[in-house]
């Protein structure tokens, strides 16, 4: 009793302890673990072991101000380096903010990291303070909830501590009312539970300075399994002594006497009883998993206390309450029951046997179709603030959008090359398509979707061949080009014949303004000039007709070439088109943009000034030749006059003054002729340069078109390599500001770590979807076997591997803790029965109670209720109920050996009718203080607590009262082989009787 109080006094609480461990729920070598820590590293946010979610909703849209919460929240959380080790900045990264805010504009959430493991007690203080500080900077109106997997396992472990509370209250009148109703006895009642009161204060100090001193780590669960199994294993013994003592009191033994003897004979049952549940429990030390590793020795440790109080407490009280007459036994109706019911089971051992066998086999054959639960968060009521939170992002974003799947890929060289960006999304695609895959992000598809660059393959291969056209079209162009520079350059030579023509035209006619008088003198020679002037002007007229028709055949050529220019200016148009609008990979490679830029100059050029021009040119050449026309038609008349000047030479006098005008105009028009011929002469030059310039840099032209056509049809080539998968993504590309955010998510900056989120189509916590974890990572091995990825190491973590590793490690710790549980209660039924027949009868009844127990929650929770039991349920129940189960069958079958070590019937009839009642109530009491568990608000409590409360009950009624003396009267003397017969040791209550 100092002692008890010492400790409590000087040692901290429990939870206190608790709250200070880190020891995860699932181990640091697990690969999901082992995964968030690379991750960690390549991505940037090392030092995170966990990570919370900071969840906002706001029905009528996120205001202005809720959207500078989330700079707020990111600034202060980011400040607070002893809870907090990475916060999603979306200061730094608008585009970021974007992508975490819902698409109807009314719930967003932001990513903390904290040093605490999943699972860890210290992460409940970091949560708390990230909860702090989300409430406290908070815009009025807007719902505010922190969850995620790490969340959810805290407000599981605060729910299981708020739980200890009620489930004492609860177990505790239970047992007290038990008490009553059994022993009717105040004082019997209050001799237990301060023996049971006084062992709990004990056991939970006690645990609490081993976990202080490191003997061995203690978490939130310990604390709540402690109390049950404590209040019922303490009842227990506690009860065995009082029975005992008051069988001692009935046979007439004075109470301080009774005490000592009751003492004395149960004290070897109360330590095997209590040795099988230390190693049972014990046993878990040894599991990996950090529930079974802090529960176990916890409880081992309080009931190795509770024994120290069972064996020197309870005796001492017992005698002190005989002497003022108190704990004296009272005559009930179950003292005559118990007798018949031995007589009826040692007068038909194979009826009670197989009527005992048959429904427990029957149970027990219900137990394999179990479905484990590994969902933490339906564990916790809806009500938590976790389970809010997801019920919050649920309404506005995409299933798990919070809890994806990682796949982690980590190879030995860089990956920002085509080729293993290829096989990256080769893999990404063969995941999306595993049954259950909903959407795969990953740096080949940033939005779940693959990037339109994927189908690079296909566009290098249009372009191309568009390419290949306009290159036709050019070449074609070419020849229509030369023809126009060699039109140009007899349309130069032509306007220079015409040009020194119409100057000589000019000389003549001024000649012949200067020679008027003189034609007035010279009437003799008039017949003569007329003649060969008459001549020289058909010469004229068909001179000027000829000058016609050149114009107009010029007029063609300037607008068949103006046609020609404009095929060349509609291929450079449509090639610089495709390459600006329909090429993703050019705007990435510097060579293609060069080119494009080219291409558009020219096609500029051409278009703007080289189209132009021709078009005007041949307008004017259709002009002049209208005005030749005009020209040929007064040398005509001119021809005509001449005509009637010859036969009218005596109409000159009054025509002379009329033909010297028409000569000075003829002079004027010359020289106009002339000066337009000069003009023409010169643009003809002009045209004749550019034509011959464009026929020059047509072939240039064509030859860019055709390497820019030859990069794309190697990009086609490579895009259908089969290795890549009909993928190609040049690495320029990723230098991209579109691809900035996504290299950050989902490549390490070295390059040499590549990650994909998996979103599942069903709830992340659910067997089916941590099933999947193993044909997805199974599925990217596959992708990349025999390729250069076949070495990389390929690894998943998330909520749902998380739990794939749990049920690996689970079974593997159950198989575990199982073996070592029955080696070392087997070895204490040996060293105490000394018959290997008798523990190996006991230990089958064990575990067939335990099968039967489980058969029947799963008829219950599983068939009825519609819910999947608690992965802790197994392992847990099956360590107590080994143990306890032990303890009542060490009871009874000890009572045997004492009543019929020659396997007598009448022993064994006798050692069932004495210990029935102790074994009941014993069995109910414990039962009653498990079945408390279901008081609290946690659904993996409740589902253990009925487990072991259902068992107990089995054992109870079932295997000690039936099961158990039928085997017993079977066997006989076979009983206690290897030992042999024993000559018999009467007790007291073998006298009496």
């Amino acid at each position: 009793m100092a002692l008890a109080a010492a400790l409590n006094v000087f040692v901290p609480q429990i939870e206190e302890v608790a709250a200070r461990d880190s020891t995860p729920v699932v181990p640091d070598d697990a690969p999901s673990i082992a995964a968030v820590d690379a991750m960690g590293k390549a991505f940037g946010n090392d030092g995170a072991n966990s990570f919370v979610v900071v969840a906002m909703e706001r029905d009528s849209g996120l205001t202005r101000e809720d959207r500078r919460y989330a700079g707020r929240l990111a600034a202060e959380l980011t400040e607070d380096d002893e809870n907090v080790s990475f916060v999603q900045d979306v200061r730094k990264d608008p585009e970021l903010l974007g992508a975490l805010t819902s698409e109807d504009g009314e719930a967003r959430y932001v990513l903390v990291g904290i040093t605490g493991q999943t699972g860890a007690p210290s992460a409940i203080r970091q949560v708390e303070a990230v909860r702090e500080v989300a409430r406290e900077l908070a815009p009025d109106g807007l719902e505010v909830a922190v969850t995620g997997p790490t969340a959810t396992i805290v407000d599981l472990s605060v729910e299981t501590e708020n739980s200890i509370v009620p489930i004492t209250i609860v177990s505790v009148g239970l047992i007290a009312l038990l008490l009553l109703l059994i022993y009717r006895s105040f004082s019997v009642m209050v001799l237990v539970l301060t023996v049971v009161g006084l062992g709990l204060g004990l056991a939970r100090a006690l645990t609490a300075l081993c976990g202080e001193l490191g003997v061995f780590t203690v978490s939130t669960f310990s604390g709540t399994f402690l109390t049950a199994v404590v209040l019922g294993a303490g009842t227990d013994y506690a009860i065995f002594l009082v029975s005992r003592y008051q069988e001692q009191r009935r046979a007439g033994v004075p109470p301080q006497l009774a005490a000592a003897t009751a003492g004395a004979r149960i004290t070897g049952v109360i330590v095997g009883s209590a040795l099988t549940v230390v190693l049972a429990c014990g046993c878990m030390l040894i599991a990996d998993l950090g529930f079974f590793s802090t529960t176990g020795p916890a409880i081992a440790v309080s009931v190795a206390i509770n024994l120290l109080v069972a064996l020197t407490l309870t005796p001492a009280l017992l005698a002190l309450a005989g002497r003022r007459g108190w704990c004296e036994p009272r005559p009930t109706k179950v003292d005559k029951l118990w007798p018949r019911l031995a007589a009826l089971v040692v007068a038909h051992p194979a009826r009670m046997l197989l009527a005992s066998v048959v429904p427990l086999a029957a149970l027990a054959a219900i137990a394999p179709l179990i479905n484990v639960s590994y969902d933490t968060r339906d564990s916790s009521p809806d009500t938590t603030e976790s389970n809010r939170g997801y019920a919050m992002l649920d309404r506005h974003f995409p299933v798990n959008e919070i809890i994806p799947d990682y796949v982690l890929v980590q190879a030995d060289h860089d990956l920002r090359n085509p080729r293993d960006l290829a096989l990256l999304e080769r893999a990404a695609a063969a995941v999306a398509q595993e049954e259950g895959v909903v959407l795969v992000r990953s740096i080949t598809r940033p939005l779940g979707e693959p990037l339109t660059d994927a189908t690079v393959a296909r566009q290098a291969g249009i372009v191309g061949v568009r390419l290949d056209r306009a290159s036709d079209r050019i070449g074609k162009g070419e020849d229509g080009a030369e023809q126009l520079a060699d039109g140009a350059g007899q349309l130069g030579d032509g306007a220079s014949q015409l040009s020194d023509g119409t100057g000589q035209l000019a000389d003549g006619a001024e000649r012949a303004v200067g020679g008027a008088d003189r034609l007035v003198d010279g009437t003799a020679r008039l017949e003569h000039g007329v003649r060969r002037l008459l001549a020289g002007a058909d010469e004229a007229v068909t001179g000027t007709g000829q000058l016609n028709g050149g114009m107009r055949e010029l007029a063609r050529g300037l607008a068949t070439g103006a046609d020609q220019v404009q095929l060349a200016v509609d291929g450079l148009g449509l090639a610089y088109d495709a390459l600006r609008t329909r090429s993703l990979t050019c705007n990435l490679d510097p060579a293609c943009r060069q080119a494009r830029e080219g291409i558009r100059q020219i096609w500029v050029a051409e278009r703007d000034e080289l189209l132009p021009g021709l078009r005007e040119a041949a307008r004017a050449a259709a002009q002049l030749a209208a005005g030749t026309g005009d020209l040929q038609d007064g040398l005509r008349r001119l021809r005509d006059g001449l005509s009637r000047a010859r036969q009218g030479a005596d109409r000159l006098a009054e025509g002379q003054q009329v033909f010297a005008d028409q000569l000075g105009g003829l002079a004027d028009g010359a020289d106009q002729l002339a000066d337009g011929a000069g003009r023409l002469a010169d643009g003809a030059a002009q045209l004749e340069d550019g034509t011959e310039e464009v026929a020059t840099s047509l072939p240039q032209l064509q030859q860019g078109l055709e390497q820019a056509a030859s990069y794309l049809k190697r990009t086609d080539a490579v895009g259908h390599d089969p290795a890549l998968g009909g993928f190609y993504l040049p690495p320029t590309a990723l230098e991209r500001q579109r691809f900035a955010a996504a290299i950050r998510l989902f490549l390490s900056e070295d390059g040499r770590t590549a990650r994909m989120a998996v979103l599942g189509g069903t709830d992340a916590f659910d067997r089916e979807a941590s099933a999947r974890t193993f044909k997805i990572e199974d599925t990217v091995e596959q992708a990349f076997r025999d390729t250069r990825l076949d070495d990389a190491e390929v690894s998943m973590t998330g909520m749902a591997a998380t739990n794939a590793d749990l049920a690996v490690i689970s079974s593997s710790d159950m198989r575990v803790v199982a073996t070592a549980a029955l080696i070392a209660v087997f070895l204490v039924l040996l060293v105490l029965l000394r018959s290997l027949v008798a523990a190996a009868v006991l230990m089958a009844t064990v575990v067939l109670s335990y099968g039967s127990a489980i058969g029947l929650s799963v008829l219950v929770w599983q068939v009825l209720l519609g819910t999947e039991l608690d992965w802790t349920v197994m392992a847990v129940s099956f360590t107590i109920l080994v143990a306890v189960g032990a303890d009542y069958n060490l009871l009874l079958t000890k009572r045997i050996h004492e009543e019929a070590p020659d396997g007598s019937v009448e022993g064994i009839a006798r050692a069932t009718a004495a210990t029935g009642s102790v074994i009941t109530s014993a069995g109910v009491i414990f039962a009653a203080s498990m079945f408390a568990l279901m008081a609290g608000s946690v659904s993996t409590m409740a589902h253990v607590g009925f487990t072991i409360g259902a068992g107990l009950l089995l054992d109870t009624f079932v295997v000690r009262s039936l099961l158990v003396p039928a085997a017993a009267t079977l066997l006989g003397r076979r009983l206690w082989w290897p030992s042999g017969q024993k000559d018999p040791v009467p007790s007291p209550g073998a006298h009496a009787a």
